[in-house]
């Protein structure tokens, strides 16, 4: 793995760690004048992160591009389309009057699943971020690179889901009641800088997967 993307793993693993450190939990959502702007917290930290991941993306796009690599440049450039997609979406997300934002009382268990939804979606970019490493090394030995892209993609898909997920809990805090409705509750564990010579990073065990949840068939979504 090149110094650069050394680089990036470590700086990303920090700043997952300081923003999962930062989350407003369940306190930071029960005044209801102070949501909108606890929500607006959480969205601004995960843009950062993801436009972090986008740059990453473009510099291997480059790398293909200089190299030789065009029957790889579609699959890459999916990701990075469906990343951007995402990126717009969280930053530009408009909730009106929405149930979450109006309430005046909300359930101790409702914000304590709305924060397992911030939790999960933080620890997902870390699986991304491990991804595009992979890609990395895919691209560095010219091996099995359509395979990690994909892997990518389906990273960057599985969190679009997760965010609709939490997007409509926010507009229906019912739906938080609902037992397998949100993430399970983990323990915040510190994201481990993948190994140069893996190709993708299964989520640990006990991991708040957004795949798990997202296509989670109990799930009402």
């Amino acid at each position: 793995m090149s110094d650069q993307f050394v680089d990036f793993a470590k700086s990303q693993m920090g700043a997952i760690e300081r923003l999962l450190k930062g989350l407003p939990g369940i306190s930071g959502y029960i005044d209801k004048e102070l949501r909108r702007d606890a929500d607006k917290r959480v969205r601004e930290g995960l843009v950062q992160l993801l436009e972090h991941s986008k740059s990453e993306l473009m510099d291997i796009q480059n790398r293909l591009l200089s190299g030789g690599g065009l029957l790889y440049m579609d699959d890459v450039d999916q990701a990075v389309v469906k990343l951007q997609t995402l990126i717009d979406r969280v930053k530009t997300a408009s909730y009106g009057y929405a149930g979450l934002f109006d309430a005046v009382r909300i359930k101790e268990e409702q914000l304590d699943a709305l924060n397992r939804f911030d939790v999960a979606m933080i620890n997902e970019v870390g699986q991304l971020n491990e991804a595009i490493t992979a890609l990395s090394n895919a691209v560095a030995d010219n091996s099995n690179i359509g395979a990690v892209a994909s892997r990518v993609t389906k990273v960057v898909a599985d969190l679009n889901r997760l965010y609709d997920k939490r997007k409509d809990a926010i507009m229906s805090p019912d739906l938080l009641s609902q037992a397998t409705y949100a993430p399970p509750a983990v323990e915040t564990a510190p994201v481990s800088t993948p190994p140069a010579a893996a190709t993708s990073a299964p989520a640990e065990a006990g991991a708040a997967s957004a795949s798990d949840v997202a296509n989670d068939p109990n799930a009402v979504g």
